[in-house]
């Protein structure tokens, strides 16, 4: 068989599933996507770039071959399921390694913790078998402060994210693709009280299910943080921001999720 060797596409070209099973892509300078079944020759190139990688893409199955093999530069990682076509980069907010996973099976987050690198920011697209337990290995990512998480998130889900008391930001649902409702306000409140840092939410949920979430917000006793009263922010879907902009109050504001 003839050695493939390396695949350049420009960066706006959209990838195939059959591309994301051979050589290694390169999408412009600083972006590599690694193939299904990675081996020595593919680590081999990715240590050489060490220092100009700035996105990864890899998948969940060739994720712990990758445990102090990670570029230095690196900032964004996508970590995918057999079944993704096209990698969703993370977004990128301060220091450390942002994190998407990608239609990954749930046990896939207990390897973040052994990758060697800070993980400030995870989103989690399109895992389906979410349990309380499965979020358990983040609390080994002490410096997690932005969390999303698609998909219909049961309450359990929520309440095992108390152990993460680093966390500042959260995100439920997806604009891109809404998802069913699954939590309630009364764990959404649990975890907001539970988790002091916690000062953004951004719902993408049901009308009745965001109305009762500003409520119980708006009840409950947030504490102060460093001796400053605690006030939450609340993004919601632009087509609730009207009506919801006019129940604000308390230490609770609304604002458009774009």
């Amino acid at each position: 068989m003839p050695d493939i060797g390396s695949i350049t596409f420009p960066a706006q070209m959209t990838t195939t599933p059959s591309q994301l099973r051979g050589a290694i892509i390169r999408v412009g300078p600083n972006t590599i996507i690694l193939p299904a079944g990675v081996g020595d020759s593919e680590l081999t190139e990715l240590r050489s770039s060490r220092e100009t990688v700035e996105r990864l893409s890899v998948t969940a199955a060739d994720l712990p071959r990758l445990r102090g093999q990670l570029p230095e530069c690196l900032q964004r990682l996508n970590v995918r399921g057999p079944e993704v076509t096209e990698p969703r980069w993370p977004g990128r907010y301060g220091d450390g390694l942002s994190v998407s996973l990608q239609g990954v099976a749930a046990d896939t987050i207990s390897h973040l913790a052994d990758l060697g690198r800070t993980v400030t920011l995870l989103e989690i697209y399109d895992c389906r078998d979410l349990t309380a337990g499965s979020l358990e290995p983040l609390t080994r990512c002490p410096e997690l402060w932005n969390l999303t998480l698609s998909g219909g998130v049961p309450d359990a889900v929520l309440d095992s994210l108390r152990g993460c008391p680093g966390l500042e930001y959260l995100t439920l649902g997806d604009r891109r693709r809404p998802a069913e409702t699954a939590f309630t306000a009364a764990a959404v409140t649990r975890l907001v009280k539970s988790c002091r840092k916690l000062g953004a939410l951004s719902l993408h949920c049901t009308a009745d299910t965001t109305r009762a979430v500003l409520t119980a917000l708006k009840e409950a006793d947030l504490r102060r943080i460093f001796d400053v009263p605690r006030t939450i922010l609340l993004h919601v879907p632009e087509e609730l921001y009207d009506q919801l902009k006019r129940q604000e109050g308390g230490r609770v504001r609304v604002d458009k999720w774009y």
